[in-house]
């Protein structure tokens, strides 16, 4: 068995490794609100100028239409130019390209016809941009997905949507930014290619973990110890193509649909990261693990150690897991402790509103 090296720098180490962990989730997001403004602007571009060939072409409009009526002389001379006069008091409709001196001549047109009262027409609100985790393109989505779950509040919808909640699972697949980040998210929507294989792996009780991940699960392991628990690991990273060999092997005696609720398809397991790790109890068995002294034991302290309880039967909605009480992945104590904290339950809601966005932005 390989253990990992708990020397007296071991505080300082975890101190810089939090420190870049944070300054990573700043870069992910500094890059994230460049985009964002790369967007509003070439939309803000675009709309100028449309709006700018609106004036122009309803300038030219009027121009037109004004040399008409000179030319016909105001009006038929055998009725003594009534028909001018009675045009004179249809009031002008108003066009989004028409001048100002053509918009103020509506105006008080307008004002006369009301008594002096100019009523402005109330527009609605967008509930949905008054998040910070908002994204200005996914507008029309807000308002489909809104629709489809009209009890949802506004908050819940923008960032289901933005975790991509209202795209089928396994159809919408969305490659990972920084496959190296201690805070990538892979699901049934984010996905790592084929080859892929994390940095700075170790062997912990026989299975390879990224190093960080190995460092908290033996602080985990001797906490449970010390509370006369025993848990070990039986899984941690897989290949892309060891979880598809895995996955072919279930569906050759379940159907696919009970299949991805308690299998990944191959590029889209947590696994992959080498920060997702499945346990054993006192006794053996994956289902059995909840039995234990220990299941019960590990939910209530794992994000002491920086974990989470990645799939639950209350966010089965959103995972597209069933309950999984031994699968826990590694967080850091930093995002662990806030989850908790914040009572979030799914890496998917905290995902869009901590790392991909931040409180401060607005």
């Amino acid at each position: 068995m390989n253990t990992v090296n708990t020397d007296t720098g071991k505080n300082l180490q975890t101190d810089e490794e939090e420190l870049r962990i944070s300054q990573r989730r700043a870069e992910m997001r500094r890059i994230k609100r460049e985009k964002e403004r790369r967007k509003k602007r070439n939309l803000i571009i675009s709309s100028c100028i449309a709006w700018s060939l609106v004036i122009i072409l309803a300038a030219a409009l009027i121009i037109v239409v004004r040399a008409k009526s000179v030319g016909s002389g105001g009006g038929d001379a055998k009725d003594g130019g009534k028909t001018a006069k009675a045009a004179d008091s249809v009031p002008l409709k108003k066009s989004k390209g028409d001048s100002a001196e053509d918009l103020k001549m509506f105006e008080e047109n307008e004002t006369q016809e009301t008594g002096g009262e100019s009523e402005a027409v109330p527009q609605p609100k967008n509930e949905f941009a008054s998040f910070y985790y908002y994204e200005e393109d996914k507008q029309d989505r807000y308002e489909a997905y809104q629709e489809l779950n009209p009890e949802m509040d506004p908050g819940d919808v923008v960032w289901r949507v933005n975790a991509y909640l209202d795209k089928p699972w396994y159809e919408y697949d969305v490659p990972v930014d920084t496959y190296d980040d201690p805070l990538m998210i892979v699901n049934k929507y984010y996905t790592v290619p084929d080859g892929y294989r994390p940095p700075d792996l170790v062997s912990i009780d026989g299975y390879e973990m990224r190093k960080e991940t190995g460092d908290a699960y033996l602080e985990l392991k001797a906490a449970a110890k010390a509370a006369g628990k025993r848990i070990r690991a039986v899984s941690a990273y897989r290949s892309v193509d060891y979880q598809k060999g895995l996955y072919n092997r279930y569906l050759s005696s379940d159907s696919k649909e009970n299949v991805d609720r308690y299998s990944a398809r191959p590029g889209h397991s947590e696994h992959h990261t080498g920060m997702a790790i499945d346990l054993f109890g006192s006794t053996d068995g994956l289902r059995n693990f909840i039995n234990t002294p220990e299941g019960p034991w590990v939910r209530e302290h794992c994000w002491e150690y920086g974990f989470i309880i990645r799939y639950t039967a209350d966010i089965e909605g959103i995972t597209g897991y069933e309950d999984e009480p031994w699968h826990i992945r590694y967080v850091g104590k930093e995002v662990s402790m806030d989850m908790k904290e914040k009572g979030i339950e799914s890496f998917e809601e905290y995902h869009v509103k901590y790392i991909e966005h931040s409180p401060d932005e607005k």
